[in-house]
């Protein structure tokens, strides 16, 4: 007995004009597989538009339009050529044979049938089809990842070229017109020295840290951490940033006991979360950071006054080598890798990483991990 759904079956379409011989094969087939008839060339035609059928048996030997004209129909449009067709014959002369391969066909099934060898062919060329579709697929992810990781690359050796630009020009200036310049000009090089080469930091961090993850090799060194101190050590590292915006931070943060995290991959998360926030928000708004638990797990949320994020760009947010439309509001450098990484650690933490948004109100950026004591 076959289990299969009919909207799991394969269909197939026979072509034959000997309704004896159509019996015989939709009897042999039915069961395992949905089935459509035609007793013409012409009306397989008709039929293959609205049918769309996996698979076609197709009888060489038919009045007005034989199978090998009706075949070669088929494969002159695009939606139909990429079907199969396994002709049904008597003939099985090698210049017949021929003939059937050159108009496209793809095997042979002979008269008086054989019940076992009609299953087996049928399903040997529906399995064939259906490992040849799933390599195209394959071939069109696999070209849009590419086509992606080289706008990627493109973009990062564009950022990274301008900082060693910057870093060398302004290094430059500092070594040979130092005398000259005021003090302030001088803080100001080597502020914008240091701040470029934390930008190239991050950025050939984040590329490590997707090498390590594609690779399988990610490890966890899991300790027992306060999430709370965590929390607000990073919250302190990126007062200075809030405060060149003036946005505040409005913290609610639970006390939980110690749980075994590893801090420095969850801490790379939160702070992800929290620049991400003050990157995308405009100046005097608020970035709300909540901790508590539920159900036995941790709930981490940072929520921001920011634009939102379009349903779009929601679809691409976790994915490598991402850029969205939406811009940080002072120019501030991202890789387009940070979120594809913290969702990768969460999921180390057997956790969950989302966003909340619409569009003109903001974002809330969560995870939830086991709390494990």
């Amino acid at each position: 007995m076959n289990d299969t759904s009919p909207a799991d079956k394969s269909k197939v379409l026979i072509v034959d004009d000997n309704p004896t011989n159509l019996s015989i094969l939709e009897e042999i087939l039915e069961e395992n597989y949905l089935i459509s008839i035609a007793q013409s060339g012409a009306q397989a035609l008709s039929i293959t538009e609205k049918f769309l059928p996996d698979l076609i048996l197709l009888d060489v030997n038919m009045p007005e339009m034989d199978g090998f004209e009706t075949c070669r129909k088929l494969k002159s449009q695009n939606d139909t050529r990429n079907i199969p067709v396994i002709f049904i014959t008597a003939r099985v002369e090698p210049e017949d044979v021929v003939q059937g391969f050159k108009e496209g066909g793809v095997d042979y099934i002979t008269k008086p049938f054989n019940h076992s060898e009609v299953i087996e062919r049928v399903q040997t060329h529906l399995k064939v089809q259906q490992l040849i579709r799933q390599l195209e697929s394959k071939n069109v992810q696999l070209k849009e990842l590419n086509e992606i990781k080289n706008s990627f690359l493109g973009m990062a050796s564009h950022d990274m070229r301008n900082y060693l630009s910057a870093i060398k020009g302004y290094s430059q200036i500092l070594r040979e017109d130092k005398k000259e310049l005021p003090e302030e000009t001088k803080d100001q090089f080597l502020d914008f020295i240091n701040k470029s080469s934390e930008n190239m930091l991050k950025m050939v961090n984040d590329l490590l840290d997707v090498s390590v993850i594609e690779s399988g090799k990610l490890q966890l060194d899991l300790q027992p951490e306060s999430f709370k101190e965590l929390i607000n050590h990073h919250i302190m590292i990126n007062q200075f940033f809030a405060d060149k915006k003036k946005i505040q931070f409005q913290s609610d943060l639970q006390d939980i006991p110690k749980c075994l995290i590893d801090a420095n991959k969850i801490g790379q998360v939160i702070d992800n979360l929290i620049s991400n926030a003050i990157k995308f928000s405009e100046s005097g708004t608020t970035i709300f950071i909540s901790l508590k638990e539920e159900e036995g797990k941790l709930v981490f949320s940072v929520k921001d006054e920011g634009p939102g994020i379009s349903d779009e760009d929601q679809a691409k947010l976790f994915q490598h080598f991402q850029k969205l439309s939406a811009r940080p509001t002072a120019g501030e450098a991202s890789s387009g890798l940070g979120l594809a990484i913290s969702k990768k650690m969460i999921q180390a933490h057997e956790g969950f990483l989302s966003v909340d948004s619409q569009l003109g109100s903001g974002a809330t950026f969560w995870f939830e991990i086991p709390l494990k004591k």
